[in-house]
């Protein structure tokens, strides 16, 4: 093995591992505030408008105090094309948010911060850019068969308003954008073609502020507060 085909298996390892590592990190996080917040109030969700094109949406929030909540929520889809000229379709996404409620027990307007971390394998649009700095035009295409495919962060915030039904039952409709920085490699079928002639193995990034999350939840209060 040479000393490049060294190198080039050491750097997949590591991005293998470091993606592993944020996802863990992400999931300890949660389960750490998850086991703080057991005696609060607690939320399921799942993202009706999500699910009408079958990439799940399923949520948990809890209640830091009548206005303040913590929420971690994860989008995938389970296949890796879609429609009849079968072009990747593969991306899932994980975000921490904190809100803030405008009426007590979590209800009414909100607004609040996140960040999250996702991977995808698709055709990048630019139907939901609000603004590219770079306006590189590599970063999107429409052409058959062109993917790009890579790992994003989100940083931005997200805004709704959620509406108790009954004692039990809630719905939430939502938004959020941000800046969304990524690295990828660009593909026309099998072939790279978002780098000049050189190393396939370099990442191409982008940066752009997007909306890229939203929807309908429908939401189910697992258990009450517990008094003191």
């Amino acid at each position: 093995m040479t000393l490049i085909n060294k190198i080039y298996k050491a750097k997949k390892i590591w991005i293998k591992y470091k993606s592993k590592e944020i996802i863990i990190s992400i999931s300890l996080g949660f389960i750490a505030l998850f086991s703080q917040g057991v005696s609060a109030q607690a939320y399921v969700k799942f993202n009706g408008a999500t699910a009408l094109v079958l990439v799940p949406n399923l949520g948990v929030e809890l209640e830091i105090n009548p206005n303040l909540s913590a929420q971690v929520d994860v989008l995938a889809s389970f296949w890796d094309s879609v429609g009849p000229d079968r072009d990747p379709y593969h991306i899932n996404q994980t975000f921490l948010e904190g809100r803030y409620y405008t009426k007590n027990h979590l209800q009414g307007w909100f607004i609040g911060p996140h960040i999250g971390y996702g991977m995808f394998t698709i055709q990048k649009t630019n139907a939901f850019v609000v603004y590219d700095p770079y306006q590189d035009p590599n970063t999107y295409s429409n052409t058959p068969g062109s993917f790009q495919s890579g790992r994003a962060s989100f940083y931005g915030i997200s805004s709704g308003f959620k509406k108790q039904l009954n004692n039990r039952w809630s719905i939430e409709a939502f938004i959020g954008g941000g800046l969304v920085q990524s690295n990828y490699k660009g593909y026309q079928g099998f072939y790279r073609i978002d780098v000049s002639p050189g190393d396939p193995r370099v990442f191409n990034k982008s940066g752009e502020w997007a909306i890229y999350r939203g929807g309908v939840m429908i939401i189910y209060k697992l258990f009450q507060k517990l008094s003191s």
